[in-house]
C-alpha cells in the first residue's frame, strides 16, 4: 500500500477536553482484495464528523474543485465572524 499524503491536526487547544481534528489522506487502500487510490478530508469535533472523499463519479480535478469551494466557504465565514464579533 502506497501512502502519498497523510496529515492530521488537532483543532482544539492542548488543554481542551474536546477532540476536534482534521485529517487529510491520499493513498492506496485495499478493500475486498482490490487496491485503489483513496482520498478524503475528515473534520471532527466531539461526537460529529464530516468526511468528503473522492467518489467513483468524481475525477481528481472534481475533488480538488470541491475542496476549493469548501475552503472559500470557510474563509468567507471566518471573515464574516471576524467582522461581526458582537
Amino acid at each position: 500500500m502506497k501512502t502519498r499524503y497523510n496529515h492530521r491536526i488537532w483543532l482544539n487547544k492542548k488543554d481542551s477536553p474536546s477532540t476536534g481534528s482534521f485529517v487529510a489522506f491520499d493513498g492506496d487502500m485495499t478493500h475486498y482484495g482490490n487496491t485503489a487510490r483513496n482520498m478524503f478530508v475528515s473534520i471532527s469535533d466531539c461526537y460529529q464528523s464530516v468526511r468528503l472523499h473522492l467518489t467513483e463519479d468524481d475525477t481528481i480535478e472534481d475533488f480538488i474543485q470541491k475542496l476549493k469551494v469548501l475552503r472559500d466557504g470557510i474563509s468567507n465565514f471566518i471573515n464574516h465572524l471576524e467582522n461581526n464579533k458582537e
